[in-house]
């Protein structure tokens, strides 16, 4: 049966004045009913204050009416191993939600001292590792650094367990620009441990999953849980920005499921979790509700036609309920009707991973896979070799749970120094972004270009021009202009790198992602 009757999905905010539109506070209410999913409302208040004071009228009706509520928060309710103790000066996540709580000093019309907290806090308490960066550079703050040093510490990890599963999530110790979550999970925790102590609310409230063992006891009125809409790519369609969007979005995603008897799926610990791990988990560090699932669900939407089409997935299939069937019989169709007989027999599996993420049999009669491109790369992702991306898409399809050694997704599409190298050469910047893939980069790497058919050509005349040899070039990018050609002088020119690709126009973000992830992947499973 559902677990909730009323959900609360919030786009938190650590602004220091009032702001509203993008990257501001956005909040949906949806509620469920025996018949349908109804948004209630959507609201963008201007503070922190008025975000909580909104919140709190929201649990009060539900409580008054008898539902329950899941409200989940964009930011981290928890700190990498080691740092609640470092921070707050005894292990935890209620020591360290109760630190914030006193320390904290957030005001009603947004200023508030984290600055001055985490400087404090760098040069005292954690002088052994001082690992928070990043203030305005306008204010001076004893301790605390603009940008990330170099070196930086490593006496504490830098990211959580859950993080290191998504190439997407920041880590809490960045207090500043852009994917500055450090600062919204101090404001945000903060305001949290004063919402559930407070007298109104105390014993109504359980914090997933560290009072819920993730599923397994979740009987109180409301819960409160982290969530992390980048997981999904959401378009903004009518919508003012994202935010709206990414809030409205996920309280129904969330609701339906729910009433369907799926929500438990996204609330319960991974099967890969276990041992020291788990505990660490649910004492310390907390997780992301839907983390594995929401990135799968998110490949096969784009595949389907969209974040609706994820939804009814869901619902019409029962894929997140359990996705090992479903991949199971998808794989036993493609086996099916997929002539295989020209693969080799140790790329059989990742042939059929590429198939399925496009949908398209006769793409085996186009595919190349050179001699031992198969062990080459399952070496360099063993080995802990970093996987070098064209574009964020190949990035954000790589599964980050199935690296086992942690692998670093590269992409520098968006750095600033690609744009300046772009307009110098007068090319494009997903070919600049291949200058600042570094000699020692780029030796012994897995290249995976599923976009632009530029980045390619541009690799293949670094490569001629003596750079080092990557350990295998994953080349499928698409377009009707460069994309057949690149790939041909791929074929034709390899430099003595092993590589694998699909004549023609035909390729894609999807295809390049797939393909890493086959290797990371023991052909068994598929």
């Amino acid at each position: 049966m559902p677990l909730f009757d009323r959900y609360a999905i919030i786009d938190w905010s650590a602004a220091n004045t009032p702001t509203t539109g993008k990257d501001s506070i956005w909040i949906a209410l949806v509620e469920r009913t025996e018949r349908d999913v109804q948004l209630v409302e959507t609201v963008n208040p201007s503070t922190r204050s008025a975000a909580m004071a909104r919140l709190r009228q929201f649990f009060r009706d539900a409580l008054s009416d008898g539902k329950t509520v899941f409200a989940g928060f964009d930011f981290p309710f928890g700190y990498p191993k080691g740092g609640a103790a470092a921070v707050a000066g005894e292990g935890g996540w209620q020591s360290l939600w109760a630190f914030f709580a006193e320390a904290l000093q957030d005001r009603d019309d947004n200023f508030s001292n984290r600055f001055e907290v985490t400087g404090r806090l760098n040069r005292e308490r954690l002088a052994f590792a001082p690992m928070y960066w990043g203030r305005p550079m306008h204010q001076e703050v004893p301790g605390l650094s603009v940008k990330k040093p170099d070196p930086y510490p490593t006496a504490l990890p830098e990211k959580r367990i859950a993080e290191t599963r998504t190439s997407r999530a920041q880590p809490v110790w960045k207090l500043n620009f852009t994917g500055s979550v450090g600062s919204q999970a101090i404001t945000g925790i903060a305001r949290l441990e004063k919402l559930r102590t407070d007298p109104e609310f105390a014993g109504k409230i359980a914090v997933w999953p560290f009072e819920t063992g993730f599923a397994e006891a979740i009987s109180a009125p409301i819960t409160l849980a982290e969530i992390y809409p980048g997981l999904v790519d959401i378009e903004k369609g009518e919508k003012s920005c994202v935010d709206e969007a990414q809030v409205e979005t996920l309280a129904e995603l969330f609701a339906r499921l729910d009433a369907a008897d799926g929500f438990g799926t996204l609330l319960a610990a991974p099967r890969d979790l276990q041992g020291d791990d788990l505990s660490t988990a649910l004492a310390e560090e907390g997780w992301i509700v839907g983390l594995d699932q929401l990135q799968e669900a998110n490949l096969a939407a784009e595949k389907a036609g969209g974040l609706a089409a994820m939804a009814d997935s869901i619902d019409d299939a029962g894929y997140l309920k359990d996705p090992a069937t479903i991949y199971a019989e998808s794989f036993r169709i493609i086996r099916e009707e997929a002539d295989l007989s020209s693969v080799p027999a140790e790329a059989e599996a990742l042939a059929v991973r590429m198939i399925h993420a496009c949908g398209m049999t006769d793409i085996v009669a186009d595919l190349s896979v050179s001699d031992g491109a198969i062990a080459a790369g399952k070496a360099a992702l063993e080995a802990g070799a970093p996987i070098l991306c064209d574009s964020e898409m190949v990035a954000h399809g790589i599964i980050s749970a199935n690296l086992k050694q942690q692998n670093k997704i590269v992409c520098r599409i968006t750095d600033p120094r690609t744009r300046r190298i772009a307009e110098k050469n007068a090319t494009t910047r997903s070919a600049a972004q291949v200058d600042l893939w570094g000699d020692e980069l780029l030796e012994g790497a897995i290249v995976a270009i599923g976009n632009a058919p530029t980045a390619l050509f541009r690799l293949l005349e670094r490569l001629e021009e003596g750079a080092p040899r990557p350990a295998l070039i994953i080349g499928v990018p698409v377009g009707f202009v460069g994309a057949a050609e690149s790939k041909a002088a791929l074929l034709e020119t390899t430099y003595g790198v092993p590589f694998v690709t699909i004549s023609g126009r035909r390729g894609g973000s999807a295809l390049a992602a797939s393909a890493v992830n086959a290797l990371a992947i023991s052909a068994d499973e598929t």
